[in-house]
């Protein structure tokens, strides 16, 4: 029995290796293929990551396998291959300067490390540094919070497109958060008192927060608030971060995941200071004059283009009483004669009318 038992496992090894044999001839036929990609791109000036590319490529790949079993097992791989790919497009080309706002463990350092893991990454004290940094050639990219899908836009972000008209949106990416509580060692839920983090994330927090019935204390950012937490070594205080951040700066998660909403993503964008025509969205800046039925003209206009809208907003200008500037997200190629055409009808209905970004979502 164990002569025929050897001998079966004989044939599945030679059966495994004769796979791995045609899996080595197809990996080189894989890079090989990378090596053209990586060409284009540097020629293009594009990005080595595309966050929806890859989305679509694993999911197409998955769906592949015919074994529901094997499928969590192929997901991976492919993603250990997306990777490699990636790490092998960046050899051919120089490490760039990529700017985010925040310190190590704050979200957009963990976006930033996402898009641009083997990059130099800097960190800024605010976003307007950020915006600085680009716009003065100091780095390549920005990472900076656009809107969350529990809380809305981080309107700062708004201000900051209309105030720099030199720097573009060049691509979104959306990260899923998880806000955990966060304190020191030996602290237990009963000792908190005060919570410090973004205000944004005490805003994603406030249901669990008000059962808590804790002071929060708004702070720069939730790694800031952290490292506070940190230093004070006070039981009676917690931050709100992630959970890198608890490594980072050595504190316990006296509670995970208190987000209000279990679907807690934030969308970032990476900012350049260059205008790209590609993309299946392309956003748009705008001001209108301050009579009835002027921002109704416009969406008509729109409408009739045959554009879909996927976003809208408004903000003040702060240069005057009831004076506003409008964003607006549409679905369309940049590069499209319909684009281009929809371009000169606003040129004459609206006023300041800026292309802030195209980019792929």
């Amino acid at each position: 029995m164990g002569d025929i038992m050897k001998t079966l496992l004989d044939e599945v090894r030679i059966e495994i290796d004769d796979v791995d044999k045609q899996m080595a001839k197809l990996f080189e036929r894989r890079m090989k293929a990378v090596e053209d990609v990586i060409k284009y791109k540097i020629e293009n000036n594009k990005p080595i990551f595309d966050a929806c590319r890859e989305k679509n490529v694993i999911a197409k790949n998955v769906a592949r396998i015919e074994n529901d079993v094997y499928k969590p097992y192929y997901e991976e791989y492919i993603n250990q291959m997306m990777r490699i790919s990636k790490e092998y497009q960046r050899t051919f080309v120089e490490k760039r300067k990529v700017a985010y706002q925040g310190s190590i463990g704050a979200f957009s350092q963990i976006a930033a490390t996402k898009l641009f893991e083997n990059d130099d990454l800097c960190s800024y004290h605010s976003f307007e540094d950020v915006f600085k940094a680009v716009d003065d050639g100091e780095v390549s990219y920005g990472v900076i919070p656009f809107e969350n899908s529990y809380t809305g836009e981080v309107g700062e972000t708004l201000d900051l497109l209309y105030k720099y008209p030199n720097v573009y949106i060049e691509a979104m990416y959306d990260l899923k958060v998880n806000q955990n509580l966060l304190g020191i060692k030996g602290s237990k839920l009963e000792d908190i008192k005060e919570v410090y983090s973004h205000g944004q994330a005490l805003s994603q927090c406030s249901l669990f927060l008000k059962g808590l019935q804790a002071t929060r204390i708004p702070y720069l950012n939730t790694a800031l608030a952290a490292k506070y937490v940190s230093e004070q070594g006070d039981k009676s205080k917690a931050a709100i971060a992630s959970i890198e951040t608890a490594k980072v700066y050595d504190l316990e998660v006296l509670e995970a995941n208190i987000a209000d909403s279990i679907n807690n993503t934030t969308r970032f964008m990476v900012i350049q200071k260059s205008l790209k025509k590609q993309g299946n969205r392309f956003s748009l800046l705008f001001s209108v004059d301050h009579k009835a039925g002027s921002l109704a003209d416009i969406m008509e206009v729109f409408k009739k283009e045959g554009f879909n809208l996927e976003n809208i907003k408004s903000r003040s200008t702060k240069s005057g009483s009831w004076q506003y500037y409008f964003y607006v997200e549409l679905v369309g190629n940049l590069a499209d004669t319909s684009s281009e055409r929809l371009i000169e009808l606003l040129k004459e209905k609206v006023h300041n009318l800026r292309i802030i970004g195209t980019y792929t979502l």
